[in-house]
């Protein structure tokens, strides 16, 4: 059997296995497919045999990046020939990637990849398409496999590149890469090479050029195959340990907001340390919005073992603390003093909270439902400025019902306020420091409506953050 027809054969037979073309696919949910075509050997394979086998739509995408000149004008020359020659629609995105890597202050490398997957996830869009579908094969699984255990990584990072996932489809990923040239040669496949891929100045062609081959020759000439089927190995594993990572992640959550995930800080240590690990990054993903180095996974991990009060962070906004048996990880806003001068009939925008009052008749009976809302003695606070500020360490009031004063930090451990939330409660008081409110709390006894009260001031609290 020639190798264009066993490359076709195993093309075929690696899509329907892990159903990446026809009905059985499920990555979007258009259909057809974008086919990344660069240029390179590999795209232009790629596209040769999704013509032929994948039995859907096909729209060809290429990107000109404008890094080399007329070479890149070459590349986007001929993939626009291919595609006409294919009867395939084509579409082109372009940019100069090294004034938007300047721009962003971000590599060439990074900046190229992220034009190059935003245009390709545009074209996704305009045409309706599933997927996109790259040329990724056996080789560059194994390059990124191995760049990924030496720059340090987890399970995940040497599963290497997956056959689908996130919108991506990669149907050469069982092929090697001298496979996937003799196939070009024999199927008279016109391509192109990039110039810049000689070059060793690129990690990745270092490693390719230099580091390969010397373990091919000293170590392993089946270097590649033995690094894929352990990624295959350690892919297998993640599986496992994602499914069990989401039921003990559930298992350990003690509450939840908008801007913060709260942990059974005991039910992580007892976990299995991978699993506690797991657990802690899922959590730390889902608030940062983004995947965490392992150094900072261990650093809330650490937390466990440490006092109350005790934080790091993890990275611009966001943080982790320990709070009594919590691992608190949420967004920390920086949490500034404040002092707002206030008058009865305005509200007061806080930013994620709101504060206004209201004079009202006195209600024959005070039964309050919701501790946001506060009745106290119009005529106590007449002619006396009021103050709307946040509360600091020292602060004492007489909470309503007692008769002595207490310190309001001393209020909220008795009430069981988390040490983080503290900041969410402002303070009411008179322009001479009496408090009046500890908003969303109590009101202060010296305030409270009496049987000689004429006038009552309705106080009112909202916050998004309050939780």
């Amino acid at each position: 059997m020639s190798t264009r027809s066993t490359l076709a054969s195993n093309f075929r037979e690696f899509g329907r296995r892990h159903g990446l073309f026809g009905e059985s696919a499920s990555p979007g949910d258009g259909t057809g497919i974008v086919v990344a075509v660069s240029g390179g050997v590999d795209s232009m394979v790629l596209l040769d045999l999704l013509v032929q086998e994948a039995g859907e739509r096909l729209f060809v995408a290429h990107f000109n990046h404008q890094l080399r000149g007329a070479e890149s004008d070459g590349d986007q020359a001929l993939v626009e020939e291919r595609a006409r020659h294919y009867g395939v629609t084509c579409r082109i995105g372009t940019a100069d990637t090294g004034e938007e890597a300047a721009r962003q202050r971000i590599g060439i490398q990074e900046a190229a990849r992220n034009l190059r997957y935003s245009f390709f996830r545009r074209v996704v869009q305009e045409t309706g398409a599933r997927c996109i579908a790259t040329g990724h094969q056996a080789d560059d699984n194994a390059e990124t496999i191995l760049l990924h255990l030496f720059r340090g990584t987890g399970i995940q990072g040497m599963s290497g590149i997956r056959p689908s996932g996130d919108g991506l489809i990669r149907p050469l990923l069982f092929s090697r890469r001298k496979e996937v040239e003799a196939y070009a040669q024999e199927s008279g496949i016109s391509f192109r090479n990039d110039s810049s891929n000689a070059s060793d100045a690129y990690t990745r062609n270092a490693l390719r050029h230099r580091v390969i081959p010397l373990i091919e020759e000293l170590i392993s000439p089946a270097v590649i195959d033995t690094v894929n089927r352990a990624g295959a190995h350690f892919l297998a594993v993640a599986e496992y340990l994602a499914a069990e990572t989401e039921k003990r992640f559930t298992e350990c959550i003690t509450g939840t907001s908008d801007d913060e995930i709260r942990l059974d800080a005991t039910r992580v240590t007892t976990l299995p340390g991978i699993i506690g690990e797991l657990v802690i990054a899922r959590a730390a993903e889902i608030v940062a919005a983004r995947k965490l180095e392992d150094v900072q996974v261990r650093a809330i991990l650490d937390l466990v073992s440490k006092a109350t009060g005790s934080r790091t962070l993890i990275g611009a906004g966001c943080e982790a603390l320990r709070d009594r048996n919590e691992i608190v990880i949420r967004q920390s806003a920086a949490e500034l003093p404040f002092r707002i001068d206030v008058e009865p009939g305005k509200v007061y925008d806080l930013g994620k909270a709101r504060f206004g009052s209201t004079f009202v008749p006195r209600p024959a009976e005070v039964r309050i439902a919701d501790r946001n809302i506060g009745f106290v003695d119009a005529d106590a606070v007449d002619r006396r400025s009021l103050v709307l500020r946040s509360w600091h360490a020292g602060d004492s009031f007489i909470p309503f019902g007692m008769k002595g004063r207490k310190k309001i930090s001393d209020f909220f451990v008795d009430a069981k306020v988390p040490r983080h939330h503290k900041h969410r409660y402002p303070i009411l008081e008179t322009g001479d420091g009496d408090v009046i409110w500890l908003c969303g709390w109590r009101i202060d006894e010296r305030f409270k409506i009496t049987t000689a009260t004429r006038r009552v001031l309705r106080l009112e609290f909202s916050s998004t953050s309050v939780g």
